[in-house]
């Protein structure tokens, strides 16, 4: 997204009111890296104005997707998220915690050679499995053992 002063221009030229419910969905998102759906900007708002509707943040979500200023990701088969980053990005998604990473850089895939007839406009890769916090906690793998059983035991 863009500073704070240009969005709530870009905003007002789209004939969006600038309302402190959506300055509260703007403060929301400005630096957010967590990818929130829009119930989770949903309930940040709230806390700061009960009377909030669930509808102005999708309606001011919306907007500033179509704008260019909130992209809008499919990463998990769950509901829409929404990131302020707006540069060409991938992301990863821990499938213990559900942290979402952002993953910068060219996308090379031997995959990706069969489309070379194309002309690719947009390419998003959403990448799955564990990320570093979630691997620290994981038992080592001698604790996954199960010990052997001497040739006298039974189960």
């Amino acid at each position: 997204m863009c500073p704070a002063e240009e969005l709530l221009e870009k905003c007002r030229a789209a004939g969006m009111r600038i309302t402190p419910q959506r300055r509260a969905i703007f403060d929301v998102l400005e630096g957010n890296i967590t990818h929130p759906t829009a119930e989770e900007v949903f309930r940040a708002v709230r806390r700061r104005f009960r009377g909030v509707s669930l509808a102005t943040v999708y309606n001011t979500l919306e907007t500033l997707h179509g704008l260019g200023e909130l992209g809008r990701h499919r990463i998990d088969d769950g509901a829409d998220r929404f990131d302020p980053e707006v540069r060409p990005h991938h992301h990863f998604r821990c499938t213990r915690c559900g942290q979402v990473i952002d993953a910068f850089g060219e996308l090379r895939l031997p995959a990706l050679a069969e489309l070379a007839s194309c002309r690719v406009e947009r390419a998003e890769l959403v990448l799955s499995g564990e990320c570093p916090a979630c691997l620290k906690s994981l038992p080592s793998p001698k604790s996954k053992r199960k010990p052997q059983q001497s040739q006298g035991e039974h189960p």
